[in-house]
């Protein structure tokens, strides 16, 4: 027979989740619990770890008095939601060297960049700001960017 396995979200303070999860891991040593089968810090939800588990009684066990948990979230997630955290994304960029862009997020938002390189495997592309008093370049993620003009 096949064990129940349940996806828990849990609330920690955020910039916390890797402490969480190394006091959980250290607990389920500690005690031996073999019904923990996966902790997972998703870096698309600051705030937030979740951990594979046979029951709710089993994650109430190891985040009991652990001083950065806040409490579990309402409701489960299902394989298909977790799978979507851990699967590698293909980031499609239209970008080429020497394409205009504008800025649209970060401590350059709203200056004019012009494409020095594109990064494809990480998802980046290197800019030198157009309205620098001296040559500066910067790395930015792609979809920080919107094209103007190629």
């Amino acid at each position: 027979m096949q064990e129940a396995r349940n996806y828990y979200v849990l609330k920690v303070t955020s910039g916390q989740e890797l402490n969480v999860a190394l006091m959980m891991e250290e607990r389920i040593k500690a005690n031996n619990i073999s019904e923990v089968y996966a902790i997972l810090i998703p870096p698309e939800l600051k705030g937030y770890v979740v951990v594979e588990a046979s029951g709710a009684h089993v994650v109430r066990l190891i985040t009991a008095g652990i001083r950065y948990f806040r409490g579990l979230a309402h409701g489960l997630l299902t394989r298909e939601e977790v799978l979507s955290f851990v699967s590698k994304r293909t980031v499609q960029i239209g970008l080429k060297p020497g394409d205009v862009v504008e800025i649209a997020s970060g401590p350059f938002r709203g200056f004019q960049a012009q494409v020095a390189r594109v990064e494809e495997a990480k998802g980046e592309v290197v800019l030198n700001i157009l309205e620098s008093a001296y040559p500066l370049q910067v790395t930015v993620p792609a979809d920080n960017v919107k094209q103007i003009k190629r």
